[in-house]
């Protein structure tokens, strides 16, 4: 069974084990909740600041391609990475399986991670055709992961900060981050 396919059978399984009440209640819960927590509101701002800057700046940038394999992963990783004078401000890594893709962008201020944008894609009826199926958004302040936002346009939701599975994912990203920069640093420091 593919990455993709063992992932959205572990998260129908999970949707399968809560009951409604459950689930009602926290739908309650996070509708009435304020939209961004205080800590999270700059960090969101800096981010989304952070993105459309190296986003518009990306014809300028300086970029190489590189190979990576995160610790403990099977597969190796097809990356880029962009660079100014300043370093690294964007790293963008694809891992591909029989399933589909995982795409992640990192992108970067002053050599902090401020921004992780991740979309895990699929294949179509057997075909070659990929679609999106999630994608999630992490936000960091200081080297802190203070936000994640999963889903897709309007059927987005927050994820609870200081959850078990908010702090996993927040250490899995920051590894996946460490891992690519490695990979991307050597990548740019043999273009010079």
């Amino acid at each position: 069974m593919s990455r993709s396919s063992q992932f959205f059978a572990t998260q129908l399984q999970k949707i399968r084990s809560v009951s409604l009440r459950v689930a009602v209640f926290a739908l309650c819960v996070a509708t009435m909740s304020p939209a961004l927590t205080a800590q999270a509101q700059p960090a969101v701002a800096d981010a989304r600041r952070v993105y459309a800057e190296v986003q518009k700046r990306l014809p300028q940038l300086s970029v190489s391609k590189f190979i990576a394999q995160r610790p403990g992963v099977t597969y190796k990783a097809e990356g880029r990475v962009w660079s100014d004078t300043s370093g690294i401000v964007k790293i963008e890594a694809i891992e591909r399986d029989d399933g589909g893709d995982v795409v992640s962008e990192f992108f970067y201020s002053n050599g902090s991670l401020v921004f992780v944008f991740e979309a895990i894609k699929g294949f179509i009826d057997n075909s070659n055709k990929q679609v999106t199926h999630s994608e999630e958004r992490y936000y960091y302040q200081n080297g802190k992961l203070v936000e994640w936002i999963s889903g897709m346009s309007k059927d987005q939701s927050r994820n609870t900060p200081g959850s078990v599975e908010f702090n996993e994912v927040a250490t899995s990203r920051r590894h996946a981050s460490s891992a690519f920069l490695a990979a991307a640093r050597m990548a740019t420091e043999g273009r010079k």
